[in-house]
């Protein structure tokens, strides 16, 4: 019995650090991320997945977030604002559950890995980053796979990516290619604007 107990708080400690996490939108220095501000919680649909993480948790269960489609990507719960909660189904843990999710553009699945048209990857080439990595995080990518160049100093670590502003001069995959979850997005931005050809 204490075992379900500690399990139990484990699971409550873990969602209650994903959704502090995934609700703020300030980094530790106390700069605005380049993600749009985020709603408040009382702000968001019923079916935003923060607010199903949060009804888990409430309940005492522990839970798992996954793509409900057959593609396969990795649910961000740095910016879990941008998914809807559409499918549940018991856990691989004992008082756990799993929620299927898509991002909120998309229209909910009838059931798990549910098949749909792989995503072509958007032409950012020419576009200012923050809105770029924006569409980016509302197509389903995940921020953790997007890698930023920014200017000559190579890749930026992942809490300083609010500080690039400019526009995208190349990107990997290729506009149009479709969409992989093994493959990490490559932005190389400009300080300003890209030089001309």
């Amino acid at each position: 019995m204490k075992l379900k107990f500690l399990g139990r708080s484990v699971a409550s400690i873990l969602a209650v650090t994903a959704l502090s996490v995934s609700c703020s939108n300030h980094s530790p220095d106390d700069t605005a991320s380049a993600t749009p501000s985020e709603p408040s919680p009382t702000s968001l649909p019923p079916d935003s997945l923060p607010i199903k993480m949060k009804e888990a948790a409430k309940d005492g269960l522990g839970f798992s977030a996954r793509d409900a489609t057959d593609l396969g990507r990795t649910v961000d719960l740095q910016h879990a604002e941008l998914w809807r909660a559409c499918l549940t189904r018991k856990g691989a843990g004992p008082d756990s559950i799993d929620i299927g999710a898509v991002p909120r553009g998309e229209e909910c699945p009838t059931h798990w890995n549910a098949h749909v048209p792989p995503l072509k990857t958007p032409d950012l080439i020419g576009k200012d980053f923050e809105k770029s990595y924006v569409q980016l995080l509302k197509k389903g990518y995940n921020s953790r796979f997007i890698d930023v160049f920014y200017g000559n100093d190579g890749i930026v670590d992942q809490q300083d990516v609010s500080r690039v502003h400019g526009e995208v001069c190349s990107q990997s995959p290729k506009p149009g290619e479709p969409y992989d979850a093994s493959e990490n997005v490559k932005l190389h931005v400009a300080i300003g604007k890209c030089p001309s050809a």
